[in-house]
């Protein structure tokens, strides 16, 4: 059956392939969120700067309880198609749609990169943190030079007993923000 959007006088239809929240999300606990001021549709000016994780994501489901926006969680699109007629068809894990247009927002962790080596697969690795916690007194290997792995990197360190070894194949980490790279 078709969950099309113009089939069913859907307005619009916001999928997310993971949790409300997205990256964000995913985020370790009380992470601090580096952003900017930003003027929002149906919300007005937000003056959000640095954040923590929890804040931000209660300020969103404030807005999505106010406004009444649906967002299909846990929904990953699988394919996309432009037809002759111009109309965009998607595909997802849980249906089909048919628009006049589409906005993707890709994220940089939704699918996060892998190394390509043996063993990436074992259940002791993993590609997100979200307690830091969980690991006290362990030795870690964190791979990466971005904020992602920096941030990481922090929060495991400062777990007692914790042995963190950061990897990266670059001679700088001139891909992170300068606040992270302090």
């Amino acid at each position: 059956a078709s969950l099309g959007a113009m089939d069913a006088g859907i307005r619009f239809a916001t999928i997310e392939q993971h949790e409300f929240g997205g990256t964000v999300a995913r985020f370790p606990r009380g992470k601090l969120v580096m952003t900017a001021p930003a003027e929002l549709p149906l919300v007005g000016r937000v003056e959000f700067k640095d954040v923590q994780k929890e804040e931000l994501i209660a300020f969103w489901e404030n807005i999505r309880s106010r406004t009444g926006i649906q967002v299909n969680c846990n929904e990953r699109l699988e394919s996309l198609r432009r037809t002759a007629s111009g109309v965009w068809e998607s595909v997802t894990s849980r249906g089909f749609y048919r628009s006049r247009n589409v906005l993707l927002a890709i994220g940089r962790r939704g699918t996060p990169r892998t190394l390509g080596i043996p063993g990436e697969q074992l259940s002791k690795v993993t590609y997100s943190l979200i307690d830091p916690g969980q690991y006290i007194g362990r030795s870690l290997l964190v791979v990466g030079g971005g904020d992602s792995a920096l941030e990481a990197a922090c929060s495991l360190s400062e777990e007692s007993g914790t042995d963190v070894v950061l990897s990266y194949r670059g001679a700088s980490f001139d891909r992170a923000k300068r606040k992270n790279r302090q």
